[in-house]
């Protein structure tokens, strides 16, 4: 079963974040977090992408940098060992988003969403209902 439900809305990275953001992280966030071990995302996986995400966050917004976590997201999805479908859909919703990040507001916006996504896939991992 791949992700058929779209990509972040391009008016929450561009503008602000909303409930909208929330609704699309919880699904998003869920579907990567469950399944048998082979389907779902790892944590290890969602996390080294987190952290490289984080490190830039704290060092401030620079747009070379930010456009080259693509190709490293693309590397790690080459690297994973099981090229299941929920591995390849993080690659393809993140690496929109990050198409769409043009400025340090917008960067801002993205690392809030993808906060969510990474809160919410934890939540499903350890099967919390919310």
């Amino acid at each position: 079963m791949a992700w058929n439900n779209g990509y972040i809305p391009q008016s929450e990275i561009e503008v602000k974040v909303t409930e909208k953001s929330v609704d699309f992280a919880k699904e998003f966030g869920t579907y990567l977090g469950t399944g048998s071990e082979k389907e779902k995302l790892t944590t290890n996986q969602l996390r080294k992408f987190f952290g490289e995400v984080k490190r830039q966050q704290m060092e401030g917004y620079n747009s070379t940098r930010f456009i080259l976590l693509k190709p490293k997201l693309a590397y790690a999805v080459g690297r994973a060992k099981n090229q299941n479908a929920k591995i390849n859909d993080f690659y393809r919703v993140i690496a929109n988003a990050i198409d769409r990040v043009h400025d340090e507001s917008q960067f801002k916006n993205f690392v809030q969403i993808f906060e969510a996504i990474v809160a919410y896939h934890k939540a499903a991992e350890e099967k919390i209902d919310l």
